[in-house]
């Protein structure tokens, strides 16, 4: 009996229309670009359930007749190309005539459209890639089309569509980006009956990102125009060092006009501000590369949203060498010489000047703890001293008021228990460089601690294993913190992970928070970049499922907090807070490194240090 049959045309079809219709966003792309190849210079998007239930695009270009509006819908029909020659000059965005026959496999259309001094339009209803009903249409010039209930007849792919809020967000950016690219159309968005976005024509880009990203008046912009030596065009706009975003959705790469997701090229971008803006922090930018069509093969990708160029890594280091630049030029117009020379400046040479970074090694606490006393597990008595209670501090002020009950020895053997010594007496802190790193006198070296990573380490064990008894602190006047509307609906979720760690919070109005009390740790810390930062770690990381994006935000967030808490660099330390500190990682598990892997302490040995004085060969 034979095994292989002929599949229909009409599951053809819809097994075909996976390459170009996999999520809502994909349908909203190919109507947009139609609008857009039509004429259009106003452009309405509504979306409903993110687009799962709903997508209606109305525009005003140049509309179809009643016979074009029923071809459209068939295969490989386009007015765009006649052979595959064309494909080498074609600047329009569709032309291979598959995006509506694949739409109309898997969803339900209605189409009503009317071509300029004509009477009357035509109406197109169509289900299953077959039309139902041809009617004429009282209706304005241009093309408005409803698509609904995506993948209705497919449930196989309609179970694997993403949540409403994610499906939303990957249509609200593809959205900006049209707006970017086409400054002088006027572009209009609404989801669930709401309006998001309303971009009248604007003159310049950086208008256009003002219409867009919801920024602060004093926001600086800086605009980009660089020529390769290749003879690529690289013009946009990006960001100054003080304005940044919390992920990497505010970056938008185009490649001659086409809005591509390309991730080297976007690594240049960032790259080019490397120790400009904090790690962890992306700029926001818009940069429109153009490079010759024979270059750029914009048909790699059944939805054209990659393209492969003849020469990428030209490109690339074109997009690092234009930002960089143009961050240096314009950081470089706000210094200003001094009015009076200084007659003497003192001279401080960093230990990286002083020292090859051969000259460290990573160091064992325990031994150094230890101080080479030998430790039997099995003869140590199970009556420790322990802290009656613990409460880290977190400022260098605390740190000197703060009561911390703690031993005041290590045990090491049994014979130790009656008489403990105390801690000091297996180390001495010699004083502090920089203001940074603790040294501490050993007789096989000089050991430096990085204050703000030990101390982050501390803390970070402090947040992660004692949350409820973590001290709170009530603000006398609560903060509201506003957000943009998808922020909002990616944070809300998340309220009662927030609320955990000490940041009680809960939602004001339909976009704001207002947060009411804070750890005592974190009082003089911004709240609000802490949560700014959570929304961009839930956002990095939505394609988890909602355990497994938990899992991953809070430790990130108990990182920050203890970042944010710990004394930084530059805080002026007491002995005996340089003590307490010293004590406190001692006794702190993970205590190499502080939680972003960092380490908290090295070892100049003595033989390093007699090598460099010639007093070792």
């Amino acid at each position: 009996m034979p095994k292989i049959q002929q599949l229909s045309s009409h599951e053809a079809q819809k097994i075909a229309a996976g390459e170009v219709v996999e999520r809502p966003a994909n349908i909203v792309k190919e109507l947009l670009e139609n609008a857009i190849d039509a004429g259009a210079t106003r452009i309405t998007l509504f979306v409903s359930d993110g687009g799962k239930t709903h997508i209606r695009v109305v525009d005003n270009g140049c509309g179809m007749d009643a016979s074009d509006a029923q071809k459209c819908f068939d295969r490989h029909a386009t007015s765009k190309i006649t052979h595959v020659n064309d494909l080498e000059t074609i600047t329009t965005f569709g032309f291979r005539g598959e995006a509506l026959a694949s739409i109309a496999a898997v969803s339900k259309i209605t189409l009503i459209t009317k071509e300029n001094n004509t009477i009357e339009g035509a109406k197109v209803i169509i289900q299953s890639n077959t039309i139902q009903e041809v009617i004429p249409a009282a209706c304005t010039t241009g093309t408005d089309i409803s698509i609904d209930d995506l993948f209705y007849n497919v449930p196989a792919r309609k179970k694997f569509l993403k949540s409403t809020q994610t499906e939303w967000r990957a249509i609200q950016l593809l959205y900006n980006a049209f707006c970017f690219d086409y400054p002088t159309i006027h572009f209009t968005l609404y989801s669930d009956n709401r309006q998001i976005l309303n971009c009248p024509p604007a003159a310049s880009l950086l208008d256009r990102a003002l219409q867009i990203w919801e920024l602060k008046g004093d926001t600086t912009f800086i605009p980009i125009e660089h020529k390769t030596p290749s003879g690529y065009t690289i013009e946009g706009i990006i960001s100054d060092h003080q304005c940044y975003r919390y992920d990497r959705s505010s970056i938008y790469i185009f490649v001659n006009k086409r809005w591509v997701k390309n991730h080297h090229i976007t690594s240049a971008l960032i790259k080019g501000y490397s120790n400009v803006i904090p790690e962890g922090r992306y700029p926001l930018g818009a940069l429109n590369i153009t490079v010759p069509l024979h270059e750029v093969d914009i048909n790699i990708h059944p939805r054209k949203e990659e393209v492969k160029f003849l020469h990428p890594r030209i490109i690339e280091q074109g997009v690092h060498s234009a930002v960089k630049t143009a961050l240096e030029h314009s950081l470089s117009s706000h210094l200003k010489k001094p009015a009076v020379e200084e007659a003497f400046r003192p001279q401080h040479f960093s230990s990286s000047q002083a020292f090859s970074q051969s000259s460290f090694a990573p160091f064992d606490f325990t031994a150094f703890f230890n101080h080479n006393n030998s430790f039997n597990s099995q003869e140590t008595s199970t009556s420790t001293p322990q802290p009656t209670s613990v409460v880290i501090p977190h400022t260098p002020e605390q740190m000197t008021t703060t009561a911390i009950a703690i031993p005041q020895s290590i045990p090491h053997t049994k014979s130790d228990i009656s008489s403990l010594k105390p801690a000091e007496e297996y180390y001495t802190i010699i004083g502090n460089y920089n203001k940074t790193y603790i040294l501490i006198e050993k007789e096989d070296g000089l050991f430096l601690i990085d204050q703000h990573a030990a101390h982050e380490r501390i803390l970070y064990e402090e947040f992660a294993h004692k949350l409820e008894d973590i001290s709170t602190v009530q603000l006398l006047f609560p903060s509201i913190i506003t957000f943009s509307q998808t922020d909002i609906d990616y944070l809300i979720p998340y309220l009662p992970l927030v609320n955990s760690h000490g940041i009680i919070a809960e939602q004001y109005g339909s976009q704001q928070i207002i947060v009411s009390s804070t750890p005592v740790h974190l009082k003089n810390a911004s709240i609000e970049d802490l949560i700014h930062s959570l929304i961009g770690w839930i956002i990095e990381h939505k394609t988890l499922t909602h355990e497994e994006c938990t899992k991953i935000v809070t430790n990130k967030l108990q990182a920050q907090m203890a970042c944010k808490a710990a004394v930084k660099a530059g805080d002026t330390l007491t002995q005996e807070q340089m003590r307490r500190l010293v004590t406190d990682l001692y006794k702190t598990t993970n205590r190499l490194t502080c939680p972003h892997g960092r380490p908290t302490g090295w070892l100049l040995s003595l033989y390093e240090i007699e090598k460099k004085f010639k007093r070792k060969v």
